[in-house]
């Protein structure tokens, strides 16, 4: 069984309670299959990065295998505006920035959109500026760390995984004097639990109490606010 995301976002968790964690999002126009469910949730995986968890069965749209396969070969569009509006057929619904607007013909929505679709990674970064930090986000009114930088590097047309630790096991590591604008920088003490994007080789824009800009050096992430070091660098990494 496969399904579509036919609302802004939908809630994805790591049980199937709405008091449990949230651990990610399902966009607009983002398909999944289903691996199994109960009377009130689905427990389902992201087809484009792979990732699992739960959604409210009140939530759920399904779609045919039929669908699900025109899908796979469709060339993904992916929406750049923070905000936009599609035609639902019982009025008009918000959509925002990261939205796979390419999969709205299968839910017979109408858009109208003047957009352009593969900017620079920095300048996509600064649309999440201020952003709120929120566990488990992808939009720009909640968003974490690696949600950040999967969804800015979607907009330039390139597809990473969920978490940090797994975006830091994909491309090409490489020093932080050998950087350039755009390339990901991973912290951590043990084990990578923090990206952000690298703007030079002196500034850094990640998700941290807010999407903001910060100093980085060889040692880690220094707060512009407080000239403290907040995050432990421990590797960089081209794509």
């Amino acid at each position: 069984m496969y399904g579509i995301c036919h609302l802004s976002v939908i809630p994805v968790r790591i049980d199937s309670t709405s008091k449990s964690e949230l651990v990610s999002q399902l966009i607009y126009g983002e398909f999944f299959k289903v691996i199994q469910n109960n009377a009130k949730w689905f427990y389902i995986e992201s087809i484009d990065d792979n990732y699992k968890g739960w959604i409210n069965h009140s939530q759920f749209k399904e779609i045919s295998e039929f669908d699900f396969k025109t899908l796979k070969k469709t060339e993904p569009v992916i929406l750049n505006n923070i905000l936009s509006e599609v035609e639902t057929g019982r009025g008009k619904m918000s959509i925002t920035i990261g939205s796979k607007i390419s999969s709205s013909f299968i839910l017979n929505h109408k858009l109208k959109l003047k957009t352009n679709y593969k900017n620079s990674i920095i300048e996509n970064s600064m649309k999440f500026l201020n952003s709120p930090y929120l566990w488990g986000g992808r939009t720009p009114f909640g968003i974490d760390c690696s949600g950040f930088t999967q969804q800015v590097y979607r907009l330039a047309g390139y597809q990473l995984l969920r978490d940090a630790n797994q975006q830091a096991e994909q491309g090409k590591e490489i020093k932080l004097k050998n950087s350039k604008p755009g390339d990901l920088a991973f912290f951590g003490e043990k084990k990578v639990t923090h990206v952000g994007i690298l703007i030079n080789k002196n500034k850094i824009i990640h998700a941290f109490g807010s999407v903001r800009i910060d100093y980085i050096n060889e040692k880690g992430i220094i707060n512009s606010d407080s000239n403290i070091l907040t995050h432990h660098l421990k590797k960089t990494v081209t794509y």
